[in-house]
């Protein structure tokens, strides 16, 4: 999943499952909350 933030973009490995009981679709607002003590970074 790809969340449009001001500025760029994050990204979200979730599941179908996830998706699905969230009722998620391209354009749904919703709130990112970061709880993370590693995070990958990537480059191109």
């Amino acid at each position: 999943m790809k969340v449009a933030v001001e500025g760029g973009e994050l990204t979200a490995s979730i599941t179908r499952e996830a998706v699905t009981e969230l009722g998620l679709a391209d354009g749904t607002p919703v709130v990112a909350l970061v709880k993370s003590t590693e995070i990958s970074l990537a480059t191109g």
